[in-house]
């Protein structure tokens, strides 16, 4: 599974579609937004309509739609804009069995720096949003997964299992797990995050994101390099997904500019 915009064709779903299948791709986390932005008016337009074309375009060249992406600021300091946001997502949670997939995801957003997302009020204010666009979830049938982050809101596994509390444990809330996306500091073992992760959250988690990093020393955060040239072990995140979800979606995420096709090249990779 990988990103739809980390390939870079963009309003021509045949030209996308013969991408996937030249490189052997089937499923994507897809974002209409990214992906089709003249089309969606930069994600804004998206109908039933749209989705069931997209859907039947990809299908002709075996591709399906695992997650729809609508990664917006759930929670902005800027009510008009945070409407807006949510609004997006209540849409996008209504139309995605259109595009073949019921999972709608999305990070939290924030209202500012890292230390004032850690902060009551915006978590606060996310549980509220949660809340109300579960409604719709139960309503469409779908789910609405949320990805944690150091920087936001859900900056934690404990701040996940608050949320999870908070929303009377609702079954149509679910998880996409980043491990590399909860390093605090250098020391940080994303592969134990990630098994952590399944441990407490495995029915909800809907998807894993994985990528490689180094974290340079005397640096203040991670950088991500192509998969296998960083310090984290790759081809063991890999195991640990496929070990707890067999067969569960596992996407190759952030590798824009032809890092793709670096990451596609791995021979250990190409044999899954």
């Amino acid at each position: 599974m990988v990103r739809g915009h980390d390939l870079p064709v963009y309003d021509d779903l045949a030209v996308f579609g013969q991408a996937m299948q030249q490189r052997g791709l089937h499923s994507l986390a897809y974002s209409p937004a990214k992906s089709l932005p003249k089309t969606t008016d930069d994600g804004d337009a998206v109908s039933f309509g749209l989705g069931a074309m997209v859907r039947r375009s990809l299908s002709e060249y075996g591709g399906e739609i695992a997650t729809l992406s609508c990664y917006v600021n759930m929670v902005d300091s800027d009510t008009t804009r945070e409407a807006q946001a949510n609004a997006r997502l209540a849409n996008y949670l209504q139309v995605a069995p259109a595009f073949g997939t019921r999972i709608v995801a999305t990070e939290t957003g924030g209202v500012g720096s890292p230390a004032e997302n850690h902060q009551a009020a915006p978590f606060n204010t996310l549980v509220k949003r949660v809340r109300e666009l579960l409604t719709v979830a139960r309503s469409a049938g779908t789910y609405l997964a949320l990805e944690p982050g150091i920087s936001n809101p859900l900056y934690s596994l404990d701040q996940v299992a608050a949320l999870i509390a908070a929303v009377n444990e609702a079954p149509n809330l679910k998880l996409i797990i980043d491990p590399t996306n909860l390093l605090k500091t250098r020391e940080d073992d994303a592969n134990a995050i990630l098994s952590a992760a399944f441990d407490r959250f495995a029915d909800r988690i809907v998807a894993v994101h994985l990528k490689d990093y180094r974290w340079p020393e005397g640096a203040s955060q991670r950088e991500l390099t192509v998969p296998g040239q960083g310090q984290g072990d790759f081809k063991a995140a890999f195991a640990i997904a496929d070990q707890r979800q067999p067969y569960g979606f596992k996407c190759l995420d952030e590798l824009p500019d032809g890092q793709l096709d670096q990451a596609l090249a791995l021979p250990w990779l190409r044999a899954l």
